[in-house]
């Protein structure tokens, strides 16, 4: 079955440079705050369950992301693996749209924000290092994400402890 592509009606044709993606991604994001479906990712109503699980030296992140549902992450702070255990979404990084569908493993670099469109219920992992052992020392602290590319750009130009167990 096809569906059209959610992500193709609404990002600029050809590919973007760092500067035009990042201007052009969180103009999107400001817009879809905007909107009455918008969710807040503290909100308790949060229609995207989260398990955080804490093991020894690892963080792992647990996100389901319904059907039809159009998703902006964060910009991650470090390289980590994700897997995809179940659905299947459409992801644009400035580059290009790519299906992702499950069974998938995958890296995300570090300083990447993407948008992503759900075609089917989607269960979305993602491993990261940490000496931390809740989730507030992870959310507060930027130690695994950041809400601007000028934050990243500080951090990635210093020394981050990362757990060596």
């Amino acid at each position: 079955m096809t569906e059209p592509n959610v992500l193709a009606k609404i990002i600029p044709a050809g590919e973007l440079t760092a500067p035009e993606y990042r201007e052009w991604i969180f103009s999107i994001e400001e817009k879809m705050q905007q909107c009455e479906q918008s969710v807040d990712r503290h909100a308790e109503d949060n229609p995207l369950p989260t398990k955080h699980t804490f093991t020894p030296g690892l963080y792992t992140r647990q996100i389901t992301m319904p059907a039809t549902s159009l998703v902006i992450s964060r910009i991650h702070l470090h390289e980590h693996p994700f897997v995809i255990s179940k659905g299947r979404v459409s992801v644009y990084d400035g580059k290009e749209i790519v299906v992702l569908e499950a069974p998938h493993q995958g890296v995300t670099p570090a300083g990447t924000k993407r948008i992503l469109y759900v075609h089917e219920d989607t269960v979305w992992t993602t491993f990261h290092v940490t000496d931390k052992s809740s989730f507030d020392e992870i959310d507060i602290n930027g130690v695994i994400t950041c809400d601007t590319f000028e934050e990243f750009e500080q951090i990635a130009h210093k020394e981050i402890p990362i757990w060596h167990g």
